[in-house]
């Protein structure tokens, strides 16, 4: 599972990850996930499940189609000779806000995933309610990384825009895809944390490896999740205070 831990920083690289757990999840649907981290409904548990509750999947995730993310350094289709700079810049940053979007909210979803966990064992939560918020966001999964690839997909095609803007309004707008550009990296390098849980489900659904196996990869995921969790909350926060692009 190692390859499943890799994640993508740069901006126009694919989260490959992302393909991997869309076909994944495709394969185990219909599926019943075995639990190893998400309780969703009683089952017989490991003796050490209670101060480490087991991560359940007992529900199969929505199956989704896989789609083609663009690869590194896609060049812009389109930009005829009646498309302006101004629009080709506007598309771009459009485009790009619209990957943060994707990635923020398949991030977002992962950070619900890993606060529940934190909250049972600390007590703050009761079982019931954690096994209603790890169930939402799993389902949720496969359409965030269905969501981000379409993202990207449509994001590449826009790429270079405001590389053709020149002018005092360009100033703000490459600015703007600075900042960008930060935000969508560190939120889908969170996404990538959330792509791996969700491949992780389906490959213990059908049988890559035991229970155990999967509960000390969950844990392993939850400890380390912080991390990529808190740069994002960071680039998000920066974003907020971007100036505006008015091309």
């Amino acid at each position: 599972m190692s390859r499943a831990k890799r994640a993508i920083h740069r901006r126009h690289r694919p989260v490959l990850l992302a393909v991997g757990v869309v076909a994944a999840v495709t394969v185990a649907a219909g599926v019943a996930i075995a639990r190893f981290g998400s309780p969703d409904e009683p089952a017989a548990q490991p003796a050490h499940s209670a101060t480490h509750p087991a991560h359940s999947a007992s529900h199969s995730l929505p199956t989704t189609s896989s789609a083609s993310l663009p690869t590194a350094g896609s060049s812009p289709k389109g930009g005829s000779s009646a498309t302006s700079a101004a629009d080709a810049c506007a598309a771009e940053i459009r485009t790009t806000e619209a990957v943060v979007a994707a990635a923020r909210t398949g991030a977002e979803h992962w950070r619900e995933h890993v606060q529940a966990r934190t909250d049972l064992l600390s007590g703050k939560n009761p079982e019931a309610t954690t096994k209603a918020i790890w169930k939402r966001t799993r389902l949720a999964g496969p359409g965030d990384i269905s969501a981000l690839n379409s993202a990207l997909t449509a994001q590449a095609k826009a790429a270079g825009g405001c590389a053709k803007m020149s002018g005092s309004p360009a100033v703000a707008c490459k600015k703007r895809l600075t900042v960008l550009d930060a935000a969508a990296a560190a939120d889908r390098a969170a996404a990538a944390d959330w792509a791996n849980h969700l491949a992780m489900m389906a490959a213990h659904a059908a049988g890559d490896f035991g229970a155990e196996h999967a509960q000390e990869m969950w844990v392993a995921a939850w400890t380390h999740a912080p991390q990529n969790l808190t740069a994002a909350a960071r680039a998000n926060t920066a974003l907020a205070k971007a100036p505006a692009c008015k091309p």
